[in-house]
């Protein structure tokens, strides 16, 4: 049977497999603790999922997997450390073919770079900076591009539904990630001439002043805002917001807010709108993928989907290319094209070919939440 082996602190307890050299191993790499372990849960089970019927039915190329769970506790030191740790693992037994992660990627160049000069196969389930992965690493896939992209359907749902309205951007200019966020819809709003309707908030700017932070919102008529930041400030200023007008929308992204957004604020949430990944499970492409997985008494959650389809992937790209050998898979990734399960094309990443677009989702009187776009 194959081993789950979990590493939470791999400075500690070291990094050593220990399994048979007729396996190969693959780590998937979400956080295992904190506000956002219900996220990191959902990425492993899906991961777990897929190893289990891949296992069941021979394994990739004759030899089982061995799944890794690595907690990177979303540290940017700690996920560089455990990066090292896993590239150093060259021997037959205890080498890493490949990595599914990490879920979160403020360290992401670094981390890739890690892997790339290791040989360590990686493929990103959940969204990136395009910025950062479309870099020199071969052996790198974007299973769903880049997150900037969710600009783009949040400009598309504004016009909507709000085109009438002014929309306060809020965002948080320490946070990289965020910072490609807002400007890309920034550049949404200009280049359709409607710079007019959008005004712009920098949580460093207030030093935590999130009453006058929506005082100043409110003040310029903004009707809706879009609020970029860590799950703190989100819920801050959210609160405020609805505090001085029940009826002002916010917006926001699922995976900043964290899990428990809807929950702390209570039926001040009723009425708001998330960004999320949408779920596979409404895609026509993928509902043969999940009468499957249901057959096997298995039901994938949330991003459970995504890393499932990551471990399915590399199961393709192996078994089309007969290896594991790290130059031999980027090669392909350069000269041939693999589908997702749920029907787009994932391609080299220097011309990614995806059009897996973000649901807007609102949430109901009783914190439960629907796509509504």
């Amino acid at each position: 049977m194959h081993k789950i082996l979990y590493y939470i602190t791999l400075f500690v307890v070291g990094f050593n497999i220990q399994s048979a050299a007729a396996d190969m191993n693959m780590a998937v790499i979400a956080p295992r603790a904190g506000e956002l372990k219900p996220f990191g849960d959902e990425l492993v089970q899906g991961a777990k999922i897929a190893v289990d019927e891949v296992n069941s039915q021979g394994g990739v190329n004759g030899e089982r997997i061995n799944l890794v769970v690595v907690d990177d506790q979303c540290d940017d030191l700690l996920a560089v450390s455990t990066a090292q740790m896993m590239a150093v693992n060259s021997s037959l037994e205890d080498k890493i073919n490949v990595v599914i992660g990490p879920f979160c990627h403020n360290s992401f160049g670094a981390v890739s770079d890690i892997y790339a000069n290791a040989k360590v196969f990686q493929i990103i389930p959940t969204a990136v900076n395009s910025e950062n992965a479309l870099n020199k690493n071969k052996g790198l896939v974007m299973l769903v591009g880049g997150q900037e992209r969710q600009s783009q359907d949040v400009f598309a749902f504004y016009e909507q539904n709000f085109a009438d309205e002014r929309l306060a951007l809020v965002y948080d200019s320490g946070m990289r990630d965020v910072v490609d966020i807002a400007a890309a819809l920034q550049n949404e709003f200009r280049s359709r001439g409607l710079s007019k309707n959008l005004g712009t908030f920098n949580f460093a700017d207030y030093d935590g002043e999130y009453g006058e932070m929506a005082d100043e919102i409110i003040g310029m008529d903004a009707g809706i805002a879009y609020i970029l930041g860590n799950a703190e400030d989100i819920e801050a200023l959210s609160r405020r917001l609805k505090r001085k007008n029940r009826n002002f929308v916010i917006l926001t992204n699922r995976y900043l807010a964290g899990p428990d957004y809807a929950e702390n604020l209570g039926s001040l949430a009723e009425g708001n709108y998330f960004v999320a990944l949408p779920s596979l499970k409404d895609n026509p492409a993928f509902t043969e993928t999940l009468v499957k997985i249901r057959l096997l008494g298995k039901e994938p959650e949330g991003l459970g989907v995504y890393s499932y389809s990551a471990v399915k992937l590399w199961q393709d790209i192996a078994v089309r290319n007969k290896s594991f050998q790290y130059n031999k898979l980027s090669k392909s990734l350069e000269n041939d094209y693999y589908s997702t399960l749920w029907g787009e094309m994932v391609h080299y990443p220097r011309e990614n070919e995806q059009n897996l677009n973000y649901g807007i989702y609102r949430i109901m009187k009783d914190g439960e939440y629907t796509q509504v776009y």
